[in-house]
């Protein structure tokens, strides 16, 4: 039987305790631990083994802080936008999609809502019952969308910033016009700006083979970049933080 990070967590306390600290920076959006009412009755669940990650995960998103922080004080679609980037690691996908969670929210309330993520087909299959979620967005896959990234890359508020800190929707715009959001460049430290762009240029090496190409940008210069790149009838493969 493979253990868990759940059956570990009673052998293992040191092991809990970083993922412990793991889900609340993700489900918190990087909310600063001693600024949190910390539940230590969830903790104590997950210490003995009662609580997969998952459900560490669930418990913490439907707390009364976490309904404070992000449902309280912003719109609804404020609160959606950040369940997906906090629960499933993304952004929503369309506006279809935002309005069915806001429904969902007014329908059948806040502990609904959360689990509709959590308990997910694509939370199992992205994240399992022991690992907690993280940006899946950061970086775009082979054959995924490239405003995907850009619409992460929004409402990434940084290595020291706060989600709740803003009270707009950042994404509202984007996704009812289904065009790319302008990305804001945030101040950062060394080349913590730069994105590496991965492309396959339209020349071909043989019959079916494309020319690879990779290219270093900043975020300010990422949306021209791209135009370019598929101006001239490049393939985007992949973007990602360098």
């Amino acid at each position: 039987m493979t253990a868990t990070l759940a059956s570990q967590a009673n052998v293992d306390t040191a092991h809990a305790a970083v993922v412990i600290k793991q889900a609340y920076r993700q489900v918190f959006g990087n909310r600063h631990l001693m600024e949190l009412d910390i539940n230590n009755s969830i903790e104590a669940l997950f210490f003995n083994g009662d609580l997969t990650v998952q459900g560490l995960v669930t418990a913490l998103a439907q707390s009364g802080t976490y309904k404070k922080l992000f449902l309280e004080t912003n719109s609804p679609y404020k609160f959606v936008e950040l369940n997906f980037k906090h629960l499933l690691g993304r952004p929503p996908h369309d506006q279809k999609e935002l309005m069915q969670h806001v429904r969902l929210l007014q329908d059948e309330g806040f502990e609904a809502e959360i689990a509709s993520y959590t308990y997910s087909e694509e939370y199992l299959a992205a994240f399992g019952v022991d690992q907690v979620p993280y940006n899946r967005a950061s970086t775009t896959m082979q054959g995924g969308r490239t405003i995907a990234y850009a619409r992460a890359n929004r409402i990434d508020a940084g290595y020291a910033g706060y989600d709740g800190a803003d009270r707009e929707p950042r994404l509202l715009e984007s996704l009812c016009s289904a065009k790319s959001p302008v990305i804001k460049e945030r101040k950062s430290v060394g080349n913590a700006k730069a994105l590496s762009i991965s492309w396959a240029s339209r020349r071909q090496v043989g019959a079916n083979r494309r020319v690879m190409q990779k290219s270093v940008v900043n975020q300010a210069s990422m949306s021209a970049t791209i135009k370019g790149i598929l101006a001239q009838g490049g393939r985007i493969l992949s973007i990602s933080k360098v």
